[in-house]
């Protein structure tokens, strides 16, 4: 039986983004950080668009008066 590995959201927001840099490829950051291709392309319609180290999660204060 195959073992899953769960990641960080904040390491795949990071892989993602290093996909996105001019002159990378996404077979190479896969291979540097030993995940497999078809799980960075998994990730990458979730974090494109999100900084590295950042949450999905915004918290918005409320006001009660």
């Amino acid at each position: 039986m195959r073992h899953r590995t769960s990641y960080p959201k904040t390491f795949k927001a990071q892989v993602v983004q290093e996909c996105l840099q001019p002159r990378a490829s996404i077979s190479s950051v896969s291979s540097e950080h030993g995940i497999n291709t078809n799980v960075i392309f998994n990730w990458m319609p979730l974090y494109r668009d999100q900084p590295a180290g950042t949450s999905l999660t915004t918290f918005v204060p409320i006001n009660r008066t």
